[in-house]
């Protein structure tokens, strides 16, 4: 999409094969030679653009995706058509009609212009969809028999089988009504056996199975405003209406991510980008949203956003959680949740958790990492430990058999012997508990090879 006045109209093989409304008001319409259209449209400014099927099939593709939570039977066509196998979901959709209605204003929304075509069969859902302007035409005839529907339709459609059409043309077949009224014995002798394998196809004389979609595990799809802005609360909506369809599609597929990616799509110029991570996986999309809205706060934009893209490429299978049966945790805010809201104000590394350590040694038993999202369950053990444990021990001061620190020492329990680095420097020590002259207990040794003692903890 663009702001600029300047008209574009995509050309193959010197003819146009699609432009936008404005070009197509002025007179043009697919088909057209490119002179033509330059004759047309002189006296405008005007920009020519070269076909980029790579580009057409990385939509398609996207756009596959989004459909998987319509079907799982669906399939891209030639090179430029998606088919969906609607037959077994009509009822959950609501009937024909309203899933029509959904497809044509879901992909109005990302931008397309769709030619929708309905039958019994793929090749003639795709003729349909060539010869139906609109979704209102798209529906077929009540009660009308497929050769009926099909008669109307001109045979140069079939571009693939150029040869049979023209051997057909010079006998006088130039629409489907005339072809099907030839004997299958007269056709198959006329054509190849490509094309009455096709027309058998098309009128559903042999059964073609259609294999399930299985979708990869990333995701992608865009957004467009339909206008330039860089006002960033105009963007929160289109952000919530992809998270929504992304959430729909991670329900679908059994799957759930921890890191999401934003683009938002310049006039001109780079478009800026907006990671997101969370501290577990899930497909909640309000936490998605809470998220990138305390990060896009921070965010300004010197261009004009025309579009915003969503992106994951990290998805994994679900993981089942139990639920609370009677709800009594309902309004109690998850601490992955907080955790989330803490790095998306604060920054990613503002926020980081305390892991144990297979260690005996208790200032090696612990360390502190940002990057880690979850610790591992260890086993419940019966000994007491302090929460704040020093970095390195601090030597305690002994007057005779006296133990100070800020003042006197009383010990109340051990001792507890702790010993290790036997094969490099040897480590053993004796671990008492002892509170102070305030009553405040804390976790001290004495190293049993100098005899000193040191303070290695601080109980709550």
């Amino acid at each position: 999409m663009c702001n600029d006045d300047i008209l574009r109209v995509v050309i193959e093989g010197q003819r146009a094969i699609t432009c936008d409304d404005e070009v197509e008001a002025l007179g043009v319409t697919p088909g057209l030679k490119q002179s033509t259209v330059s004759g047309l449209l002189s006296g405008h400014p005007l920009k020519l653009l070269s076909r980029a099927p790579e580009e057409e099939l990385k939509v398609l593709k996207r756009l596959r995706q989004w459909a998987y939570s319509i079907t799982p039977t669906l399939t891209l066509w030639r090179d430029d058509c998606l088919q969906l196998e609607i037959g077994r979901c009509l009822l959950v959709h609501g009937g024909l009609e309203r899933l029509i209605e959904k497809i044509t204003v879901e992909l109005d929304r990302r931008g397309f212009t769709t030619h929708i075509g309905v039958g019994p069969s793929q090749e003639s859902a795709w003729l349909f969809s060539q010869t139906s302007r609109s979704p209102q035409t798209a529906q077929p005839a009540d009660g009308a028999p497929l050769e009926a529907q099909l008669a109307p339709i001109a045979l140069h459609r079939l571009d693939e089988f150029a040869k049979d059409v023209a051997a057909l043309n010079k006998a006088g077949v130039r629409r489907f009504g005339e072809l099907l009224a030839l004997p299958q014995d007269g056709l198959r002798r006329r054509c190849s056996q490509a094309f009455c394998n096709w027309i058998d196809r098309l009128l559903c004389r042999v059964e073609v199975a259609i294999e399930d979609f299985h979708p990869e595990p990333e995701y992608g799809d865009i957004a467009w405003l339909g206008y330039g802005s860089t006002n960033n609360q105009e963007l929160i909506q289109p952000m919530a209406q992809l998270l929504q369809d992304f959430s729909q599609f991670l329900r679908n597929t059994q799957l759930q991510t921890q890191h999401i990616r934003w683009d938002f799509i310049a006039a001109q110029g780079e478009s800026p980008q907006l990671h997101v991570h969370s501290s577990e996986c899930h497909n909640d999309p309000n936490r998605w949203l809470e998220q990138s809205r305390l990060k896009l706060e921070r965010l300004q934009f010197d261009d004009l956003i025309e579009g915003i893209s969503l992106t994951a490429c990290e998805l994994s299978l679900a993981q089942l959680t139990t639920q609370d049966l009677f709800l009594e945790s309902k309004h109690q805010e998850p601490l992955s949740q907080l955790i989330d809201r803490l790095r998306s104000r604060l920054g990613f590394q503002a926020v980081s958790h305390v892991y144990e350590r297979a260690e005996h040694l208790p200032e090696y038993c612990s360390f502190i990492d940002a990057n880690q999202l979850s610790a591992p369950a260890t086993k419940e053990k019966n000994l007491r430990r302090p929460f704040w444990l020093l970095g390195s021990p601090q030597p305690i001061s002994q007057r005779g058999n006296q133990l100070y620190w800020l003042d006197a020492l009383e010990i109340i329990s051990g001792p507890e012997r702790l010993e290790d680095c036997w094969w490099s420097q040897p480590t053993s020590r004796d671990y008492y508990i002892a509170k102070t002259g305030a009553g405040q207990p804390v976790w001290i040794f004495q190293d049993r090879h100098n005899r000193c003692w040191f303070l290695q903890g601080i109980f709550e």
